[in-house]
């Protein structure tokens, strides 16, 4: 078998430097993870309305864009929960910090309820914690991984725009 040297060298050096390209601290490159959370506390008790985007109701895709936004995310923009998924400036990440969105891979019924979670987002702030437009108080709430959430499979991602 023939190997090209060159072909060869310049794959090692590429897998090289990608392993070293910072995928950027948590919470959005450019911000720091308590403003990020002072941020999304600061949208505690807003009423939960779907499609909605302002101070006095908001849905978890715009909650997401809006904190983003007031914190300085590089070239943030706003995008479904669909679209975050696909988007490649979120990065999913294993190590969730503060800031970090969490998302979810499946819907999930309890008590008769269905909870939409493969369509739903949420800022990670710590502690097995989150901010989310909530199904259950219908408003802008703290919750935890637990029950529900838990049973959705969450994963974490962070906003990596360079």
């Amino acid at each position: 078998m023939k190997i090209n040297k060159q072909k060869l060298t310049t794959t090692v050096l590429l897998a090289i430097f990608v392993a070293f390209i910072p995928l950027g601290a948590a919470a959005p490159i450019g911000t720091s993870e308590n403003a990020t959370v002072e941020a999304a506390k600061g949208w505690l008790g807003v009423e939960f309305v779907h499609g909605a985007n302002n101070t006095s109701a908001i849905d978890c895709s715009h909650l997401v864009y809006q904190v983003y936004n007031q914190v300085g995310a590089k070239d943030i923009f706003f995008l479904k929960v669909p679209e975050m998924k696909n988007n490649t400036n979120y990065v999913n990440t294993t190590s969730p910090a503060p800031g970090d969105i969490i998302l979810w891979q499946k819907d999930v019924s309890q008590n008769g309820k269905m909870y939409w979670l493969a369509t739903h987002v949420g800022i990670y702030i710590g502690n097995n914690q989150f901010i989310d437009p909530s199904f259950d108080t219908e408003n802008v709430t703290t919750e935890n991984i637990t029950g529900v959430y838990k049973e959705g499979m969450p994963y974490f991602a962070r906003w990596s725009h360079n």
